[in-house]
């Protein structure tokens, strides 16, 4: 026997993806992953790219996704002009991969 539960696009939409607690839960990821971040570079004397960080929020715009769902995200963005550079390593650059390090401390 089925529980006769209906998990139509709807649905999902409705209890999941435009839920305030499910956003909230993303927040709160990305709130506690900023400091770990901050405290990394500024240890290894990027202060520059300490200062940066932030956080953004939104929603994908689903075009990549084979049902068009439409997802929301929060994240930790880098905002200085060399901090891909910085985060992956180049020829300036030692690679010091804050991001991975920070998520591997959460």
């Amino acid at each position: 026997m089925s529980s006769g539960a209906v998990v139509d696009d709807d649905w999902i939409d409705r209890n999941v993806l435009q839920n305030p607690e499910v956003r909230e839960a993303l927040n709160d990821t990305a709130k506690r992953l900023l400091p770990i971040c901050q405290r990394l570079a500024i240890q290894e004397g990027c202060d520059k790219f300490a200062d940066s960080l932030r956080i953004e929020t939104g929603t994908r715009p689903g075009t990549k996704s084979p049902t068009g769902i439409k997802r929301p995200y929060a994240r930790v963005i880098a905002g200085s002009e060399d901090a891909a550079e910085q985060e992956h390593g180049s020829l300036r650059y030692p690679r010091h991969n804050f991001m991975n390090r920070a998520i591997a401390q959460l």
